[in-house]
């Protein structure tokens, strides 16, 4: 045998693979986006800087060097005014709904549109990526996808109205329009996109297409005259979708005076009550336009002569005044800068407006009033000589009204005019009340400081300003207005006499009605002819002397006289400065002094009584701190001038307060007793009293008339008690306080109830529970009952307090068999809690038959049910009757029919009603009817799922949530709905008495009849036979 010999030789190398192709991109898509926006009711400046007030996605569409942030977008503006151009480029009004969904072969688009108006829609179709590639060497192709755009016109039958096909290769997302014209309709059309192509299942293929929009069409190249638009054009690549705009506009030009200059803010010259048109941010004028503009405002019931405009021209000034803006310079005091963009209730437009210059609008004389919380003389002056009886009423503001911090929100120019939150405290105010917070929403606000000087006001205002009065007077009434600051020289609560009527005058000197104490360099304020108020400074003031000097031989030396004993009815003033006319008399005079203020307050309401026959009117006003302005816009700090020179009251305490220890006794008990007592300080006529026990909290016990109090029933410990006095005027002293005494009392808190039950009762539960023997009246206080669902106390919720000596307790409209646990424990009179009773469980009757007889007296003893029984006089024969009732008692509403035969009527019918019953108020829906049954009319077959007949209820299948049975027949079965593994339910009860167990996973089972018993084990052999063996 050779070995094997093994040869051979070098053969040729391979072939490298040849590397795939891609075919270069034949699908490009630029999509552009044309936004017409509507920005304001014309006519408006415009952007405020140009292109750079322009924001998409809050980014300028400019910077401030000119260069811009976005590629191949175009603007186009229009003012609003009435002979504007079309803007080029919009030839029709558009508006673009997304779609953005899948376009399948299986599955076509359609979209129903009603618009009537449309000439057409544009279709926007995508594919996110087309192409095809070779599994063979790996070479990437176009692939074409065709498709079908359809139209219905009014429910007709679908027409193709073009069809074409993505043909080609695009790595990215391709998007192409198509536009469908709409034939006349009356009804409206329904389009449709359908794919011819069949969607590829092959990982090689790219073909998912979808529609992307549709855009619905009106071609008409529109002006829009009197509405500011801005129309924009951009690339829509650089946008994932479309982008918010935001514009930074100045916006509608307005009616401003004629001598005002918007830019500068100045006023020159007097105005001559005409107009001008041009920009402003001045709320006055904002507010002026809203009334009288014919389309937004309310000019279409409003004319010029129906609104103050000499007030508004005063209003717009004080807001144009420059205040510091927090940052080193000034700014106006009151700007406004908003957009009204929602209708909304006139007035309440007209309330939030004008809170921007802190003013207020009423309607009053047929006018438009406007006013504002600002700087102003008091134009008139109230005393208790010309108001009716002399009487002044003084109330105050609620204590919680108080405020010391504010948040007040405005809008931020350098954050988009985003809502900001601008915190405002007030010292004195947090010192006084604490830190007590209200939120405001500052309208038209975009300054910071602004919002501060808002918030500043607020707190102010609460502070200051909590006082009002009220009084009456006659014609006087109508001489203020709402808003209007007038002088209230109250005699009574100034201490002396402040103010009155003029007996008579000169241009230089007064005479007064009435002696006052009064000093020269005090200030005279007095009511000239034309109801305007002037002041004057007092020169010098003295008693009119007239004698005869006949006779006399006067000596050339100095001559004494003695005045006393002259008459000090009238007083003469004589003034630094004459007056420019005579005041009439029995004019109104006040004096003020740099001891003695005369109080401002601010008119709220002038109303005419008509309770009598003479003329009255009844004004309402607040308190008017003038030097509140300063402090707001510089900080200046505040001094009130003292309004009264009667000293504040100072009542003394009590002397001497004691503790001591007494007892008495109450029904055989003796019952401990602590006794507080004190001397009586003078002018004191009433003492509140306090007590502690072992450095507990302080308990009030009371206010007495007395210098006594007892508390009864105490506990041993230490106490300590402390009282004050309280005088006539209310003015309480200071606390006085007793030494700590040690007392002897009670040493156990009160027992528990001697007994504790409850009972059940139809819809609802009857407590009852004793006291146990020996507690008193003077001891015992009331009793709490505590409830829960559960049996455990800690999650209990008390249910009440029921005074000793009351034991019992009904609880009703609780559902049938509602379940409750319940607890009951003793309070003495000093409010020591004793011990839970034992838990009782209480529960609503289930009972049905007592149910069933009281629902049935209450159903038959309505007015429903007997107008639904009532038969119909109807003459014989058949009949039909249909009721409505509705009165202060009772609504119904009842329909019957009723035959007669043999002499007897048959009635069937059906009520609705809603009745007062002396037990509440009673919904019911009644049916009258030997034969009620509920039949399903959307069933292939009649069936009827529910009937009564012969006071019996039939029901073909029954579902029960939750049941309770008194009794119960079984015709087949009763079985669990759990099945075993084989099955079986896992335990049956038959109608013959046979009950069988089954285990639920895998196991025996139970049979068992009346005289068997059989156990099966897991493997179903018989293991345990008990009974007849033979079965």
């Amino acid at each position: 045998m050779t070995d094997p010999i093994l040869a051979g030789s070098k053969g040729g190398g391979a072939k490298p693979p040849r590397p795939s192709v891609e075919a270069p991109d034949s699908l490009h898509s630029t999509a552009y986006a044309r936004i017409l926006d509507l920005v304001s009711e014309g006519e408006i400046v415009g952007l405020k800087n140009g292109k750079r007030s322009v924001f998409l996605n809050e980014t300028p569409l400019a910077n401030a060097d000119g260069s811009l942030n976005f590629s191949g977008v175009s603007l186009e503006t229009r003012n609003g005014s009435q002979d504007q151009t079309y803007i080029p480029g919009f030839p029709a009004v558009e508006n673009e709904s997304q779609v953005a969904v899948e376009l399948r072969s299986d599955q076509p688009w359609t979209r129903a549109i009603t618009n009537l108006q449309l000439s057409a829609v544009r279709i926007r179709l995508a594919v996110s990526r087309l192409a095809q590639t070779n599994t063979s060497n790996g070479d990437t192709n176009g692939y074409t996808v065709r498709y079908v755009i359809e139209l219905s016109t009014d429910g007709g039958a679908f027409v193709e109205v073009l069809q074409s096909a993505f043909s080609g290769k695009s790595s990215s997302k391709y998007e192409r329009s198509h536009r469908v014209d709409l034939p006349a309709a009356k009804a409206g059309w329904s389009v449709r996109v359908r794919r011819l192509t069949t969607n590829s299942s092959s990982g090689a293929i790219a073909d998912t297409t979808s529609v992307e929009s549709i855009t619905d069409v009106i071609d008409a190249k529109l002006r829009y005259p009197g509405s500011a638009i801005i129309g924009l054009q951009f690339d829509a690549s650089q946008f994932q979708s479309i982008p918010n705009r935001s514009f930074e506009l100045q916006g509608r030009i307005i009616r401003v005076p004629s001598n005002y200059d918007p830019a500068t803010r100045t006023y020159s010259g007097v105005w001559d009550g005409t107009f001008k048109s041009a920009w402003t941010d001045n709320p006055a004028w904002i507010y002026y336009d809203l009334l009288l503009h014919q389309r937004y405002g309310l000019g279409h019931l409003l004319n010029a002569a129906q609104v103050d405009k000499w007030e508004l021209y005063r209003i717009g000034q004080y807001c144009d005044q420059p205040v510091s803006d927090g940052k080193g310079g000034t700014e106006p005091r009151f700007t406004c800068n908003l957009y009204l963009s929602v209708r909304a209730d006139a007035l309440k437009v007209l309330q939030d407006l004008a809170t921007t210059f802190r003013g207020m609008a009423y309607w009053g004389a047929g006018s438009v009033m406007a006013v504002a919380d600002m700087p102003e003389d008091p134009v008139y002056t109230y005393s208790n000589a010309n108001v009716i009886d002399g009487k002044f009423v003084y109330g105050g503001s609620a204590k919680k009204t108080r405020y010391s911090v504010a948040l007040v929100s405005w809008n931020d120019p350098a954050d988009f005019y985003r809502q900001k939150v601008q915190y405002v405290d007030d010292p004195e105010g947090i010192a006084r009340y604490g830190v007590q917070q209200t939120e405001i929403t500052a309208t038209g606000c975009t300054s910071q400081a602004q919002a501060q000087r808002i918030g500043k006001w607020a707190l102010l205002t609460n502070r200051l300003e909590t006082e009002s009065v009220s009084f009456s007077v006659g014609l006087d009434g109508t001489l203020v207005r709402p808003g209007q600051v007038i002088r209230v020289a109250d005699n009574d609560r100034a201490g002396r006499r402040i103010g009155g009527r003029l007996r008579s005058a000169t241009l230089d000197a007064l005479v007064l009605d009435a002696d006052v104490k009064a000093y020269p360099g005090d200030t005279l304020t007095l009511i000239m002819p034309t109801g305007k108020a002037i002041s004057r400074v007092i020169k010098s003031v003295g008693y009119p002397l007239t004698w005869d000097s006949t006779g006399i031989t006067w000596d050339s030396g100095a001559t004494t006289l003695d005045t006393t004993g002259f008459p000090a009815e009238v007083q003469r003033v004589v003034l630094e400065k004459k007056l420019e006319e005579l005041p009439p008399v029995h004019s109104m005079w006040a004096i003020d002094s740099p001891t003695l203020a005369v109080q401002q307050f601010r008119v709220l309401s002038v109303a005419e009584d008509f309770s009598g026959s003479a003329i009255k009117y009844s004004i309402s006003a607040v308190k008017h701190v003038a030097a509140k302005f300063a402090a707001i816009d510089n900080g200046a700090r505040i001094d009130q001038p003292p309004v009264t020179v009667i000293p504040p009251s100072v009542q003394n305490p009590p002397k001497n307060v004691r503790v001591r220890n007494e007892h008495f006794v109450d029904q055989g008990s003796a019952v401990g007793v602590m006794t507080i007592d004190w001397e009586r300080p003078d002018n004191a006529i009433a003492y509140e009293v306090h007590w502690r026990k072992n450095d507990g909290d302080w308990v009030f016990a009371g206010r007495t008339g007395g210098n006594a109090f007892e508390v009864s029933g105490i506990y041993a410990g230490r106490y300590v008690a402390k009282v004050r006095a309280i005088n006539a005027l209310d003015i309480g002293s200071v606390f006085a306080t007793s030494v700590e005494t040690v007392l002897n009392g009670k040493t156990t808190p009160p027992p528990m109830v001697a007994s504790f039950n409850a009972e059940s009762i139809v819809f609802g539960i009857k407590l009852k529970w004793s006291i146990p023997a020996g507690l008193s009246t003077a001891d015992l206080q009331r009793t709490e009952i505590w409830y829960s669902q559960g049996s455990d106390v800690a999650t209990a919720t008390k249910f009440g307090d029921y005074a000793y000596p009351q034991t019992d307790l009904t609880i009703m409209g609780l559902a049938s068999g509602a379940t409750f646990f319940f607890w009951a424990r003793l309070v003495d009179r000093i409010g020591n809690v004793g011990a839970y009773s034992k838990s009782v469980i209480g529960q609503a009757s289930n009972d049905a038959g007592p149910i069933l007889e009281y629902l049935s007296d209450k159903i038959s003893s309505s007015q429903l049910s007997k107008t639904l029984l009532e038969k119909i006089e109807s003459g014989g024969g058949s009949a039909v009757e249909i009721k409505a009732l509705k009165d202060e008692l009772n609504a119904m509403y009842t329909i019957k029919t009723q035959m007669m035969k043999d002499g007897r009527p048959y009635v069937a019918g059906i009520g609705v009603g809603v009745e007062d019953t002396p037990g509440g108020m009673v919904s019911q829906v009644l049916i009258a009817a030997s034969t009620f049954a509920v039949v399903d009319p959307n069933s292939n077959e009649v069936k009827y799922p529910f009937v009564v007949e012969n006071n019996k209820v039939y029901i073909d299948s029954l579902f029960i949530k939750d049941g309770a049975i008194d009794n119960a027949k079984i015709k087949g079965t009763i079985q669990s709905d759990v099945k075993d593994s084989l099955g079986r339910p896992l335990w049956m009860l038959d109608k013959n008495g046979g009950f069988s167990t089954n285990s639920a996973g895998v196991g025996g089972r139970i049979e068992q009849r009346a005289d068997v018993i059989k156990v099966y084990d897991e493997n179903n052999k018989l293991r345990v036979k008990i009974g007849n063996l033979s079965l």
